[in-house]
């Protein structure tokens, strides 16, 4: 099926806002340790996809604001639930997968997972001083709470919870009003494995430049670009579910806040692993993926009968 001009035109201004941003932080040395030279890129970087979509839509076809979606008059809140729930359960279950293959069986890839204070500690220190911070410093903040591993991890999902619903909306809806709100359109009429296989093959590949620039596999820049677009299909199951069950792109912007918001926790707890592994975006994380995608589709199956 030849893709229509609407798509070719969008996904041409996507990539393009988007690699143009990479490309001009890339000429000026900025790469995925430069702080927050890094974080400035990556921002305009995933307002790409929506700064397309707002063109095409308002811009281009005149179709005016409304037809962008945006609106909460037909959500579903009951999916929409749902859907928080699985995007805070990813961290924990991608811990489960290390634990089970790196401490149970040995695999030194997936690394060494520890839900205790001592390792909070320590990675708290750790990424403290390689900020080029006072590691100590850091530690006197957490010694004065002693609280058991789940505890912390419980704590840190909250956290990402309250990120995904304020500090996280403008740069998650940079991009999933482009994926999910307006290409998610352009797509009806698919057949909705069709839709999911090219919307994830569309997205990794759309995160190249970043993945070159050391983003999520360090310098396994080739290779990560292979697994971004991998780990892309597989999160674009769960992605087009929510948007789909809760009849909104607002529900994929509460999963991609939650998922991006607590990546971070994954690495207070664990240690060692290869980076292509030992991450939420790494073969630790794809596994995850694929177990929640069984028990939903095994949940859907149940309650259709």
């Amino acid at each position: 099926m030849p893709l229509r001009s609407d798509l070719r035109l969008f996904l041409l201004l996507a990539f393009g806002i988007s690699w143009c941003i990479a490309g001009i932080g890339a000429l000026t040395g900025v790469d995925a340790t430069s702080g927050l030279a890094y974080s400035v890129v990556a921002l305009g970087f995933m307002l790409g996809p929506a700064l397309a979509a707002i063109l095409l839509v308002v811009f281009f076809r005149r179709k005016g604001w409304g037809a962008l979606g945006l609106g909460f008059g037909g959500v579903r809140w009951g999916p929409m639930a749902w859907t928080a729930l699985y995007g805070l359960a990813l961290v924990p279950v991608t811990l489960l997968v290390c634990w089970c293959f790196g401490n149970l069986l040995g695999f030194d890839a997936f690394g060494d997972v520890a839900l205790t204070q001592a390792r909070v500690e320590s990675s708290v220190v750790a990424m403290a001083e390689a900020a080029g911070q006072n590691g100590e410093l850091a530690r006197k903040a957490l010694g004065g709470m002693q609280l058991p591993g789940a505890v912390w991890l419980l704590l840190f999902l909250a956290m990402a919870l309250g990120a995904a619903v304020t500090l996280n909306v403008p740069a998650m809806l940079g991009e999933e009003l482009g994926w999910r709100g307006v290409m998610y359109a352009l797509l009806d009429g698919w057949p909705p494995r069709r839709r999911i296989v090219f919307t994830g093959v569309v997205w990794g590949l759309w995160h190249a430049p970043l993945i070159a620039m050391g983003h999520n596999y360090g310098e396994h820049r080739l290779a990560g670009i292979a697994l971004m677009v991998v780990f892309c299909m597989l999160l674009a199951v769960l992605f087009d579910r929510a948007r789909t069950m809760a009849a909104s792109v607002w529900a994929a912007v509460l999963l991609h806040g939650l998922i991006n918001g607590s990546a971070g926790a994954f690495a207070l707890f664990t240690q060692g692993g290869h980076p292509l592994v030992a991450s939420p975006a790494g073969l630790a994380g794809m596994v995850a993926i694929a177990l929640m995608i069984a028990i939903l589709a095994l949940s859907d199956r149940a309650r259709a009968r």
